[in-house]
């Protein structure tokens, strides 16, 4: 059913992160949680009422809760996939992750309804009443069938949510599995009443209500990271490196930046390392080539640095081995890059970049530590280092 509608109403499907091919999905998501959502509310009111169940009508005006929602993010997408603007000259893809905390936001609210629900079932707890055998095959029925449209909503907003690495749509994944969760405790709860008479409902929503909530607050969590500026995708990280490193005359890599302006909007920064005695004008075409096949493989929008790096001069390499192993034995976390030499009559400096793991509390005193160990080593060298925190 889903490669079905994917294929239906998505052009150009495997191109997940081409922004129009991203809006083609998050219409067709959004579109198919607002239907199933509003047929879904249809069905739950008409069985609540068949069968007299508060619970049953409560859960049909979830699902309308849940259609407002896919409203939402189908208008977060639509917003996303604006153009840029002059006050917005980076576009407007973080709409997205706005999108996906007032889905979260939507979440919170429908756990804490089921939670007050359920404390009043508690404390007031309603009369057992048993239904007519129709009504109650029916009401089932209808639940039964729910909790299989949620489920294959979940995995289907799961899925495109993973494909197109959307907030929103994880986020209308997460809603639809607590719908089957919530659809499953009503169903159980009103069988276990009709043949034991034993009320279940309020104890069991409690669980479940604060389940909900908790998922809403993991939203909340997951969307803010990349607002505050998350670390990049690992993966995205190496598909660059590995692009960038493909071409003749680069050597190196190092300072990397990934600037996250939403999905398919990400813009790159870097410091490509390339031999000193190569022209110019070679190295800058390379570089021209790199950024072009970035923004195609991609979609990332590239600014490269050029560092031109001796690397013929057999004393430059031999110092910057001897620096490496030292830096090993400091700490073997530790990286380095923008190795010079600077030789004079009476001492030779040692300039580069000292990367630190974000874990390390005090990079000055790493810092001094590799001073003190290059000087050891040998007298006449002076270490000038820069000390930095990887980007990624």
């Amino acid at each position: 059913m889903s490669n079905l509608l994917i294929r239906l109403f998505v052009k150009d499907s495997d191109n997940h992160q081409d922004p129009q091919v991203r809006l083609s999905y998050g219409r067709l998501a959004s579109s198919t949680g607002i239907l199933c959502n509003v047929l879904l509310c249809g069905l739950k009111l008409l069985a609540g009422i068949l069968s007299g169940s508060l619970a049953m009508i409560a859960d049909a005006f979830n699902n309308l809760s849940d259609a407002g929602s896919a409203v939402v993010t189908l208008f977060g997408f639509k917003l996303a996939s604006a153009p840029p603007d002059k006050d917005h000259p980076f576009g407007h893809g973080r709409m997205e992750y706005l999108s996906a905390m007032g889905v979260a936001v939507l979440i919170i609210i429908a756990g804490v309804e089921l939670a007050t629900e359920a404390v009043g079932k508690i404390i007031s707890p309603p009369a057992a009443e048993r239904l007519q055998l129709t009504t109650l095959i029916v009401s089932s029925a209808i639940l039964v069938v729910s909790i299989g449209v949620k489920l294959w909503m979940a995995l289907f907003h799961g899925r495109i949510g993973r494909l197109i690495r959307s907030d929103a749509l994880a986020a209308a994944g997460t809603d639809s599995r607590n719908d089957v969760i919530c659809t499953s405790v009503v169903l159980v709860s009103s069988l276990v009443s009709h043949f034991t008479g034993v009320q279940l409902d309020g104890y069991v929503g409690i669980a479940v209500a604060l389940f909900v909530i908790w998922s809403g607050f993991t939203v909340i969590r997951e969307t803010v990271s990349p607002l505050l500026g998350q670390a990049p995708d690992p993966e995205l990280v190496e598909n660059i490196q590995r692009t960038v490193m493909s071409y003749d005359g680069v050597v190196g890599i190092h300072d990397l930046i990934v600037h996250d302006y939403g999905p398919g909007r990400v813009i790159v920064s870097l410091h490509a390392e390339v031999p000193e005695d190569q022209p110019i004008s070679k190295s800058h075409d390379v570089i021209d080539n790199i950024e072009m096949e970035l923004e195609a493989k991609y979609h990332i929008l590239s600014c490269i640095h050029m560092d031109p790096v001796d690397t013929d001069n057999p004393e430059t390499l031999r110092l910057k081995e001897l620096v490496i192993q030292l830096m090993n034995g400091v700490d073997e976390s530790l990286t380095l890059h923008d190795f010079r030499v600077v030789a004079g009559d009476t001492h030779t400096n040692l300039l580069f970049d000292l990367v630190v793991p974000h874990t390390c509390k005090n990079p000055e005193e790493m810092a001094a530590r590799m001073r003190d160990a290059v000087h050891g080593a040998d007298d006449r060298l002076f270490a000038v280092i820069k000390v930095e925190y990887s980007y990624t």
